[in-house]
């Protein structure tokens, strides 16, 4: 059986009305915005609805005022709105509101594997990672290595 591609705005009617009945809605999200925890290809993720605010660490599925589905994590709130960062991103973006946010997810999948996101290992994770001067020194020291890659690798 061929497989099909799906666009989420093609979908968003289905999602809302499984996520209404208290369903999970599951999909291959793309992008590279949430490595090293969402590997497209690979990982899917189940998304439920988020009817309260969204809380630290949580990871909404929100559109963007041009439209834009987006998948990042929330770092914080303030005055504005939510704060949100990609896992695989330095820059915040400011000023989401909640009535962007299309659900949360609540577990990732690797295989048959399912991450619950109130697994340990995961809250973990999520703690370690989004302290943005250990992510930042991490993301400084893979663009070193990669121009020192670059710098002793021989040209034939």
């Amino acid at each position: 059986m061929a497989d099909h591609e799906f666009r989420l705005d093609d979908m968003i009617g289905v999602m809302t009305e499984v996520m209404a009945g208290g369903g999970e809605f599951r999909f291959y999200p793309k992008g590279t915005s949430m490595l090293p925890l969402i590997r497209q290809g690979r990982d899917s993720i189940a998304l439920v609805s988020a009817h309260e605010p969204l809380a630290k660490y949580d990871i909404p599925l929100y559109i963007r005022k041009n439209g834009q589905f987006v998948l990042h994590r929330v770092m914080g709130h303030d005055t504005q709105g939510y704060i949100m960062c990609g896992d695989n991103q330095t820059a915040l973006e400011y000023g989401i509101l909640h009535d962007q946010v299309r659900g949360k997810v609540c577990a990732i999948y690797r295989g048959d594997k399912r991450i619950d996101v109130t697994n340990r290992g995961y809250c973990l994770y999520c703690r370690i990672w989004c302290f943005m001067p250990l992510r930042k020194f991490c993301f400084l020291f893979r663009r070193v290595g990669r121009k020192l890659q670059r710098i002793f690798t021989c040209k034939k």
